[in-house]
């Protein structure tokens, strides 16, 4: 039987994120907790699966309490979309359009074409290396477009 003072291991969690929101929502109702492997998962996230994520630990006299506490509203994931309010549909007013066809399916980048000026080809010659041209390319219709 574990002592009523010893620290016991209470919830994983993958991200740093949603292990902060039930830490804050324990030191609200008054039970002491803390967070073990935190730095760790925000610096390298790939290692959460390896170290069991952000470990959540608290006194094992709060235990019952504290899992009753989060069981009754649970902590949601960090990185989950609000859907209710996300419309994937609408279109963004801040994304480029294709001027030939109006799709928003566009991306800003090197040139595909052989769209060079002769300042690239002239700084591609002294410089000895290629300076593409950036120009906006629709997927849509492979327009180009500065």
């Amino acid at each position: 039987m574990p002592k009523p003072d010893s620290v016991v291991f209470l919830e994983s969690f993958y991200e740093p994120m949603a292990a902060n929101l039930a830490r804050t929502r324990l030191e609200a109702a008054g039970i002491p907790c803390f967070l073990s492997n935190e730095n760790l998962v925000s610096l390298m996230p790939l290692y959460s699966p390896i170290t069991g994520g952000v470990r959540l630990h608290v006194y094992q006299r709060d235990a019952e309490t504290a899992l009753e506490l989060l069981r009754s509203v649970p902590v949601p994931p960090a990185t989950t979309p609000d859907y209710a309010s996300f419309e994937a549909d609408a279109p963004d007013p801040v994304a480029p359009r294709c001027p030939r066809c109006g799709s928003s399916d566009v991306a800003y980048g090197p040139a595909t074409g052989p769209s060079y000026t002769w300042a690239s080809t002239l700084l591609s010659v002294l410089l000895r290396y290629p300076v593409p041209d950036k120009r906006y390319h629709c997927f849509h219709c492979g327009n180009e477009y500065k």
